[in-house]
């Protein structure tokens, strides 16, 4: 077996070990080349740039459609604020190492001694190819069900997170539009070593406590009781 029937064997069953049955295995072995690999060996190719191209716009589709469905109450603001934390380099390294890309890609010799395989840029740009491999050769609907196994609970993590969405800012529009009122805030009390902290906080209407929250800082506190008064009185799932 000469080594291109190597590759393409390895590429196969790691595509299958995927849920990815392959047309076209010729779309997927670009979809792994570093463009390094290809002046290596004198391809008149990018390599992958393109697909890399094409699933940037993809993915972003996907995750974009997925919000609009699934999370409808939130802003505009929020849903991009949440886009960009689950397209950016660092979650799709994640995503690479879990589906281990990382074995699969075509590195130049000199890529190669430089720990390209490890290289962040190179396996999140990886990714993206990958996606736009899938697109091309299994359609979209095939391509939406695909990323979504992979970033179904991830989405799901970085929404619970107050850095990704702003519960007092929220709480407040809701407020506002019912009530016409500020909904305010009260630290009641902190507890613990300087180091390690609990502050515990109120938000009210008037003088009426709605909701509690706790956190490690006082602004954590207080977003805790933002978003807990929001799943009481609003019944959102959160």
């Amino acid at each position: 077996m000469n080594d291109e029937s190597v590759l393409r064997s390895r590429v196969r069953d790691w595509l299958k070990s995927l849920g990815i049955n392959p047309v076209d295995l010729k779309i997927y072995i670009q979809s792994l080349t570093h463009r390094s690999f290809a002046h290596q060996i004198n391809v008149q190719s990018r390599g992958n740039e393109q697909l890399e191209f094409l699933g940037d716009s993809v993915l972003s589709f996907i995750i974009t459609s997925y919000l609009y469905k699934k999370y409808s109450n939130f802003t505009e603001g929020e849903m991009a604020k949440i886009r960009s934390v689950l397209i950016n380099r660092e979650t799709l390294f994640k995503i690479a190492r879990e589906i281990k890309i990382d074995q699969q890609i075509l590195l130049s010799e000199n890529e190669e001694s430089c720990k390209g395989r490890k290289k962040i840029s190179i396996l999140a740009n990886s990714v993206e190819a990958l996606i736009g491999a899938i697109y091309v050769d299994k359609g979209i609907d095939f391509t939406f069900n695909w990323v979504l196994e992979r970033y179904e609970d991830k989405i799901k993590e970085k929404i619970k997170t107050s850095e990704i969405i702003d519960y007092k800012t929220y709480l407040q529009e809701v407020i506002q539009a019912d009530y016409s009122k500020l909904a305010r805030y009260k630290l009641v009390k902190s507890e613990g070593p300087d180091h390690n902290k609990s502050f515990y906080s109120v938000v009210m209407i008037d003088d009426e406590i709605i909701g509690r929250g706790e956190g490690k800082s006082k602004k954590d506190s207080e977003q805790d009781a933002a978003k807990n008064t929001l799943k009481t009185l609003y019944n959102l799932n959160l």
